[in-house]
């Protein structure tokens, strides 16, 4: 062959290859049984706002979800309240699903687009059912992986099967399931900024002291009961001060079912508004729980705009957390129980 006619041949290959990928990306990639695009929860689809129970179910274990007068709570844990937000992504992603094409039905071949039976070891797929309040089942379905496939322009899609069937399919939109539980929870507990901190203590007896500042505008601390020749560290100040800026727990417990020692740790930190949050802490089991009570402590005459606003705080947080005792992150834990010696430096240091 002379190298005009294979060089021709060479460029005809390419052209050919390329509007191959062209013509492939504006159409669905699927080759075969692709069926008419139909909802696959119909029922859910058509009434979202119906679904009353969700259960979940994976190899880390099996949780449920209720709706209840006022939200959606959990019975594994005592009705806590669920992060509504996260109910809601799941119901709508279900009812978006639409059917795109038939996949394997053999069972060895499940692992591979991770819709195995959940019993099997290693399993990376969720067993998902929502109900209505009458008990009828809007969705019951076995999730998969998410799919690369390109279909109507996108390059998303999830494989799920039918739950009690080797019915596998390829279906328009990513729906992952949190398999956990906690991650569903509402996990703020309470959130005080910095700026608005005027005081934090920590401890009692001896050993106890306090650090504050008279005003907002103020860069630093001082601290009370500091022995001669040693005085505060800023940098440790400004992680105390921190300490309940934005709290988020890692489990929870009825106060009912876990009480904290009588001799647990106890910090307060108090706003320039009046708002006081009371935390009583105690390491357990190597998890680091938590009960937390807030009050006024600001002038009862007053009647200003933060006054009136730091009242309702109270409220509302006594209204949250008034039942619960929380699993807290480590740093929260060190951060109210700190010793006196550990925000304390020489007076000569310069590393405050």
């Amino acid at each position: 062959m002379s190298p005009r006619v294979f060089l021709g041949w060479l460029v005809l290959t390419a052209v050919t290859v390329v509007l191959t990928i062209v013509v492939g990306l504006g159409r669905e990639t699927s080759s075969f049984d692709l069926i008419e695009r139909e909802p696959v929860f119909a029922q859910l689809r058509d009434a979202p706002e119906s679904a009353t129970k969700i259960e979940i179910e994976s190899r880390f274990g099996a949780f449920t979800m209720n709706q209840g007068g006022d939200g959606w709570v959990t019975p594994e844990r005592d009705d806590y309240p669920i992060d509504e937000g996260d109910i809601r992504r799941l119901i709508v992603g279900l009812s978006d699903m639409r059917y795109v094409e038939r996949k394997t039905s053999n069972p060895e071949r499940f692992y591979r687009l991770e819709v195995q039976d959940i019993e099997t070891e290693l399993s990376d797929s969720v067993y998902v059912k929502v109900q209505n309040a009458q008990g009828g089942v809007l969705a019951e379905t076995i999730v998969g992986r998410p799919s690369a496939r390109f279909f109507e322009g996108r390059a998303s899609g999830t494989y799920i099967r039918e739950a009690g069937t080797n019915n596998v399919w390829l279906v328009t939109g990513v729906t992952n399931v949190q398999t956990r539980l906690i991650p569903w929870l509402k996990r703020n507990i309470v959130g005080i900024p910095a700026n608005r901190v005027a005081s934090i203590s920590v401890g009692t007896g001896e050993g106890a002291y306090t650090i504050s500042r008279n005003a907002p505008e103020d860069e630093g601390f001082s601290i009370t009961g500091a022995p001669e020749g040693r005085k505060l560290d800023g940098d440790k100040a400004t992680s105390v001060s921190r300490a309940l800026a934005s709290v988020e727990l890692e489990d929870v417990r009825p106060r009912t079912e876990l009480a904290l020692p009588d001799d647990a740790s106890v910090a307060s930190v108090t706003t320039f508004d009046g708002l006081t949050v009371n935390v009583r802490l105690a390491e357990l089991d190597r998890k680091k729980w938590a009960i937390f009570d807030a009050a006024y402590t600001g002038d009862p005459a007053d009647q200003s705009e933060g006054a009136v606003a730091a009242r309702a705080s109270v409220e509302e947080i006594n209204a949250r957390v008034g039942k619960w005792v929380y699993w807290l992150p480590s740093a929260t834990f060190t951060n109210l129980t700190r010793p006196i010696d550990d925000v304390l430096v020489a007076k000569d240091d310069d590393s405050s």
